[in-house]
């Protein structure tokens, strides 16, 4: 399976069957979880397994603050310094783990900001002055949702995604942000762009903007300052960034529009979005 079908294929799975993968499978996991990663800013990660047992099991089962995790005998995790540029890059590192993971058949769900980090601390032994800005289950999908899964997604409109020209800006003569329609965008860039919609969000508020100007798209981050309040020890939403540089660049890479991340500000006015990166067409 390629990265747009796990794209595709990947959705936020709460309840799960309550079994561990067989010992190949197993060592699957293991090798994506451990493998080193690089985000984009250059900050290396490398995330830990967690197996669940009877003894742990209960400890495990209370990480979401709101009981939404079922069964799953599986987490991983990992930290990174309380730094903007090592949010997006865990971000960018975490989903790529997680899309390698679907593709070989396994679900697994974001949590960051639902979860007691006291007892994730331990478990993934914590150094002093890092954070772990977020973990995952992971296993095989149960049956059927749980109430509490229903519930979830409802709330979070898990399945909703705001249209293009919420997302989609260009400059016009006079130098000023319009709103633009994928129609615009010739194949592949529109996949590309599509890829980025549809990625994960925390609860789904989808803050990335992506402004075109000639070979180079900015990525900007909307933050939600009322929301970010919520997550006072660090910014959440530039996970999210991190997860659509991950998308962009994993589809480009499929769909062969080649390219590359680089800074390239090109400090928009009257904006408060916060400029991330760009990728130019090479």
């Amino acid at each position: 399976m390629n990265m747009l079908d796990a794209m595709d294929k990947r959705t936020s799975v709460r309840t799960y069957l309550d079994e561990m993968p067989g010992s190949s499978l197993m060592e699957s996991v293991e090798k994506i979880v451990t493998k080193q990663r690089k985000g984009p800013f250059g900050n290396r990660f490398s995330f830990t397994l967690i197996s669940v047992n009877d003894e742990t099991r209960e400890e495990i089962g209370k990480l979401s603050s709101y009981g939404m995790i079922k069964n799953a005998p599986l987490y991983f995790g990992g930290y990174a310094e309380n730094e903007e540029h090592a949010i997006i890059d865990y971000g960018y590192c975490f989903e790529e783990a997680v899309l390698e993971l679907a593709a070989i058949g396994l679900g697994t769900c974001w949590l960051g900001g639902t979860f007691s980090r006291g007892k994730v601390a331990r478990l993934l032994t914590l150094p002093e002055g890092k954070i772990i800005p977020a973990i995952s289950p992971i296993g095989f999908s149960g049956e059927k949702m749980s109430l509490t899964e229903k519930i979830s997604r409802f709330v979070a409109g898990s399945k909703n995604r705001k249209p293009h020209n919420k997302i989609l800006f260009s400059w016009n003569t006079d130098g000023q942000l319009m709103p633009e329609d994928l129609e615009k965008y010739p194949a592949p860039v529109d996949e590309v762009i599509e890829s980025v919609r549809f990625a994960p969000s925390a609860s789904n508020k989808q803050p990335w903007r992506i402004v075109r100007q000639g070979d180079l798209h900015h990525l900007y981050c909307d933050l939600d300052k009322n929301y970010a309040r919520l997550f006072r020890h660090f910014k959440i939403q530039l996970l999210d960034m991190g997860i659509a540089l991950c998308h962009f660049l994993k589809a480009s890479e499929e769909l062969r529009w080649r390219g590359k991340f680089s800074y390239a500000d090109p400090h928009l006015e009257n904006s408060d979005w916060i400029y991330i990166l760009s990728w130019k067409k090479v």
